[in-house]
């Protein structure tokens, strides 16, 4: 007998032949008897006959008078509280100390995230820069570039033949973030020409629209003698633009890196266009100096791996 035929037959559910063959089974299974006894024991419990129980008299009122008693003698969490909390000049100052303590801890972190931010946006300016460079030297198989004989050589002029060639847009990626902006980058780049006629007529106002942040590679001397621009390659290894490194009169680089980033270091755009930043002023391992040539001079290179990277006021040619 399952559970569900259990259940009919003590509720006498079953009809007459399942009933006989039940209580056959019954009667034959003393363990059975005893499993149906305590099922309908437990079903008798069970049932509501609808008889009303009352309760004992006074009920509610001792259970309301004992609910009363028992709040009355626990306290609360705010019985605790004082109603008047005494103003102590120590605890400011404990307050105050704390809360000096965490601001001296937060403001370096603030610094440091300021600090990759701008050399993020930094970087950020010289991939921009890069790609119109990368544009000009597939057209003209070399990158921005004027001769010596030019009066607008000065090394700042390679924005001048970018803006020519429709590849500068935005003056203000010619600023590193970190050093301010200039009033340079305020007003659309001339085109060569222009500064070239400038550089005659109106040299303080030339000067000051050459104020760029960052150094460009001056090329190499092809043969002696004969200065010329880098060919347009896409090399991992050729330092194209960085921070402009400290120098003084457009004619000397000081030691140290780039003021840009407070001396710590420089960002420098290779040919590949991609960034890399440089705690030392060594380019790659075979380039001791990205600012000056192999023979320690503010020059084009010595050949064409030597990369040197000038400020805008210097001239292509290092003279």
């Amino acid at each position: 007998m399952n559970a569900q035929e259990m259940l009919d037959y003590a509720f006498g559910q079953l009809d007459g032949p399942a009933q006989e063959r039940a209580a056959q089974e019954v009667a034959g299974d003393p363990s059975l008897a005893l499993k149906l006894d305590l099922l309908q024991r437990g079903l008798d419990q069970l049932l509501d006959d609808g008889e009303l129980i009352e309760p004992p008299p006074g009920l509610a009122a001792r259970t309301i008078q004992h609910v009363a008693e028992h709040r009355s003698r626990r306290r609360m969490i705010l019985d605790l509280v004082p109603v008047k909390v005494p103003f102590r000049w120590t605890d400011v100052a404990v307050a105050a100390g704390i809360f000096l303590a965490g601001l001296l801890t937060l403001l370096p972190a603030v610094h440091r995230s300021k600090v990759r931010m701008d050399q993020a946006g930094c970087g950020f300016n010289l991939q921009q820069l890069g790609v119109g460079m990368a544009q000009y030297a597939d057209k003209h198989h070399y990158y921005p570039y004027a001769t010596p004989d030019n009066p607008a050589s000065h090394v700042g002029t390679f924005a001048s033949m970018l803006h020519d060639a429709g590849l500068l847009h935005d003056p203000t990626t010619l600023d590193c973030p970190c050093n301010g902006t200039h009033v340079s980058s305020q007003s659309p780049v001339p085109g060569h020409q222009a500064l070239a006629e400038l550089r005659l007529t109106d040299p303080d106002r030339y000067h000051k629209l050459l104020c760029w942040d960052y150094a460009y590679n001056v090329g190499y001397q092809h043969a002696p003698g004969r200065p010329g621009p880098i060919h347009g390659l896409h090399s991992a290894n050729l330092a194209i633009l960085a921070d402009e490194p400290p120098h003084r009169d457009g004619t000397t680089i000081l030691d140290g890196n780039s003021l840009n980033h407070g001396g710590r270091g420089q960002n420098v755009l290779f040919a590949d266009l991609h960034v890399r930043w440089h705690n030392t002023r060594r380019s790659t391992p075979e380039d001791a100096d990205m600012f000056l040539n192999d023979a320690r001079r503010p020059a084009p290179g010595m050949r064409p791996t030597d990369a040197v990277l000038l400020p805008a006021m210097f001239r292509f040619d290092g003279q």
